[in-house]
């Protein structure tokens, strides 16, 4: 029995050593990956500044460069210029006056988009209302100047589409009276830069119009709300003195200013841009090139993100 257990610890000793004795396996080193060469992106592509634009020299309506100058596009607020238009004519056949008291209804209360924030039953003339229409591009103001002048705001409505076809606005339609985007299963304001260069040149006829539209800024309220041109190049690029910008997330950014260097006279209609900054910046461009008005100090451009401006 002691050699039986002798044997069996000899044994054992054996296995124990041979497998001590055993060098572990190597670790096969692990391969880092090579770095991959950082992806070169292409260069986004620049962007289109416009889906039409024109320049005319607005003394005999010589065009002078555009493109896509009969598309059809929606106005936006551009849709004040024939408001105005309407209103200065009757102002001229003495069937209106600036000093003519216009009281506020429900309906022009609740207008929405660019406004002065009037409330129904407040009584303003038709010089303040006019004025906040065309330099903060008031929805709520040409709603109610609309009602006054029209008698309703279809009716007055029905006026611009008259004087649309008197100018030969033949691809221009108006349905409201402000250019805010339609309801539901509505039809937009929609115009060209051809008619937007004859609704223009029309406007320039009458001085009170460039006159409402070359304020750089004013007051409403008896002073209490500062309202600013929505036309950015007023007061920056020197000549420009109106007339009217429009935004809306279908329009993009449109613009139709005028500009002089006290000989010559242009007009630049621009529609579709992406960006205000970039709508500015073009038709800028084209009066630099054309009348030889030299841009001022740059200002950042505000993003009209309301529709109206």
């Amino acid at each position: 029995m002691k050699r039986w257990m002798l044997v069996l610890v000899l044994v054992l000793f054996v296995c124990t050593s041979a497998h001590g004795g055993q060098k572990p396996p190597k670790k096969k080193p692990v391969r880092q990956p090579k770095p991959r060469p950082a992806a070169v992106l292409p260069s986004p592509e620049p962007k289109i500044p416009f889906e039409a634009y024109a320049v005319v020299d607005a003394g005999d309506g010589t065009v002078l460069e555009g493109l896509n100058m009969h598309l059809r596009w929606p106005q936006a607020s551009l849709t004040k210029l024939m408001l105005a238009a309407v209103v200065v004519d009757k102002i001229e056949r003495g069937e209106l006056r600036l000093s003519d008291s216009i009281t506020v209804s429900k309906n022009a209360q609740g207008m929405g988009g660019t406004q002065v924030f009037l409330k129904a039953g407040e009584t303003f003339t038709l010089d303040e209302l006019m004025t906040a229409a065309m330099v903060e591009s008031a929805n709520d103001a040409a709603y109610a100047i609309a009602e006054h002048v029209g008698g309703s705001a279809n009716g007055f409505v029905a006026l611009m589409n008259r004087k649309a076809s008197e100018l030969g606005m033949a691809d221009t339609a108006f349905y409201c009276v402000h250019g805010l985007p339609p309801p539901k299963g509505g039809s937009d304001n929609v115009t060209t830069c051809n008619d937007m260069i004859r609704l223009a040149r029309e406007a320039l006829q009458h001085p009170q119009i460039l006159h409402w539209t070359s304020i750089e800024q004013t007051t409403f309220r008896h002073g209490k709300l500062v309202i600013t041109n929505k036309n950015r190049l007023v007061g920056r690029v020197p000549g420009v003195d109106g007339l009217k910008t429009g935004y809306t997330r279908r329009a993009g950014f449109n613009i139709v200013a005028t500009g002089t260097n006290g000989e010559r006279r242009l007009i630049v209609v621009v529609l579709g841009s992406p960006e205000s900054r970039i709508r500015d910046a073009f038709a800028a461009e084209k009066l630099r090139e054309h009348i030889r008005v030299q841009p001022a100090t740059q200002h950042p451009a505000l993003e009209q993100v309301a529709s109206g401006g």
